[in-house]
């Protein structure tokens, strides 16, 4: 039972974690539009219009490699529960 309990304390704040991101990305993305609507990107490299699609690119990719890591937590979790734990005789079913 405590492994069940760590994973979901994992899989909560690893849940919270992407939803910050995804808030952050969201934002920045709207920024961006604004940006292009009013044609105000500046012409150095933190602030050009390459600039702003790289560091949404990255954002993005942050994001996905969370998903990714999230899902397989969860798919490693599901096989360790389904092998015997050593020392403990199987549950019959």
């Amino acid at each position: 039972m405590e492994e069940i309990r760590e994973l979901a304390t994992l899989l909560e704040s690893g849940i919270a974690e992407y939803d910050d991101q995804l808030k952050i990305l969201q934002s920045e993305r709207l920024k961006y539009i604004r940006l292009s609507m009013t044609d105000g990107f500046g012409g150095e490299d933190g602030d050009s219009k390459d600039s702003w699609l790289l560091h949404l690119k990255q954002l993005e990719d942050s994001l996905a490699l969370r998903r990714r890591v999230l899902k397989q937590a969860i798919v490693d979790s599901a096989l360790s529960f389904q092998q015997p734990e050593a020392g403990k005789p199987e549950e019959k079913k």
